[in-house]
């Protein structure tokens, strides 16, 4: 059976039961690592329990009185760029308020130093599959708790799909068994420690940004990357958070971007960005589950492009109504997906980039 070792996983494809489509299975950490329609996870669902030491990042916030500030760090929509995308929990810390960053790093996981009192010091551990379920969840407006396994006791995670998907039975990532809730729910151990966050700084406050950019893609060789701002897990500073979309660019790879910054609107070779398409999109890319179900749609009957919202935009589905003009239609061959305009914009900036290569 095919396998793929990623980090600490050994992710192996194995039969399910009574034939039909193999799943996959970590036997690092004993838990499942398939998605939602028997897709491979990069890593499995209980990587999250055995972060080692060494690949740990030990922060102090009253080390930086400048602000300290954390991030899930998700896929880049739009990648261009020779830098390897970020994955783990990006941290930016400054010595002095406004001063240049002294860290501006990702990390596997990040172990966050929190005084209890004047005399105790607790440690609290957040991890890359923790910061991106919580992130998606958050998106989703969903009621997350921190739950123990019935048996064993073992914080619980939900990821992928179960980050969606309030439920009531859940499987243990460390024995194995199932336990039932009396509601349904999404459980992240993140939603444990927000209290200890919370003993650090108040939740941060969103500030939409103002800046906007008109810009080519030939401007920066060294190539781009794109998000949608996502809220911090940790903000520390005294300044607000900006909300919008946050763009790198480099001149020469290898080297800080030259361009590094958050805008109200973005525009690239002529190209406007929607921030609404851009910041689900972003959040259904850190599916595994909807790898290759996010597709662009028109109606049949008046041509409007087609955007899932809220549930719709992560339940694929192939029964579908115009907002435009209510036209009720099915995906051709009954194809389960999801619609998102924003598919058609990274095709056209893949295709700007190719036409303004050729023609330099």
């Amino acid at each position: 059976m095919a396998s793929v070792i990623a980090d600490d996983c050994h992710i192996h494809a194995v039969p399910k039961p009574r034939g039909g489509k193999p799943r996959f299975w970590c036997f690092s950490h004993n838990a499942s690592a398939t998605a939602r329609f028997g897709g491979r996870m990069v890593r499995c669902e209980g990587a999250y329990q055995t972060i080692a030491d060494f690949r740990r990042f030990r922060l102090n916030p009253d080390d930086f009185p400048g602000g300290v500030a954390l991030w899930g760090a998700v896929e880049p929509v739009y990648n261009t760029a020779d830098e390897p995308a970020d994955r783990g929990i990006h941290v930016h810390a400054r010595q002095r308020p406004g001063g240049k960053k002294d860290i501006d790093a990702t990390f596997d996981a990040v172990e966050l130093a929190v005084n209890r009192d004047l005399f105790n010091q607790e440690r609290v551990l957040i991890t890359a599959e923790t910061a991106v379920a919580y992130y998606i969840s958050r998106f989703l407006g969903r009621n997350i708790v921190g739950l123990f396994c019935h048996h064993c006791g073992t914080p619980h995670l939900d990821s992928d799909w179960f980050a969606v998907k309030p439920h009531r039975v859940h499987l243990c990532h460390g024995c194995n068994r199932l336990f039932r809730e009396e509601q349904k729910r999404v459980s992240n151990p993140l939603e444990m420690v927000h209290h200890h966050l919370n003993a650090i700084a108040p939740a941060a406050k969103m500030r939409r940004a103002k800046g906007s950019i008109d810009i080519g893609q030939s401007d920066y060789p060294g190539g781009l990357q794109i998000w949608a701002s996502n809220p911090a897990l940790l903000w520390t500073s005294d300044r607000s958070e900006q909300e919008g979309i946050h763009v790198h660019g480099w001149v020469k790879p290898g080297v800080n971007p030259k361009l590094d910054g958050t805008f109200s609107n973005v525009r690239i070779d002529g190209i406007e960005l929607d921030e609404k398409h851009l910041r689900t999109f972003m959040a259904q890319n850190a599916l595994t589950y909807l790898k290759g179900k996010v597709v662009h749609l028109s109606c049949p009957s008046c041509g409007a492009e087609l955007f899932d919202r809220g549930d719709f935009a992560f339940r694929p589905h192939n029964e579908h109504q115009c907002e435009s003009c209510g036209t009720e239609f099915s995906t051709a061959g009954r194809r389960r997906v999801v619609c998102n305009p924003f598919v058609t914009t990274i095709k056209a900036l893949k295709a700007a980039k190719r036409t303004k290569g050729q023609v330099a």
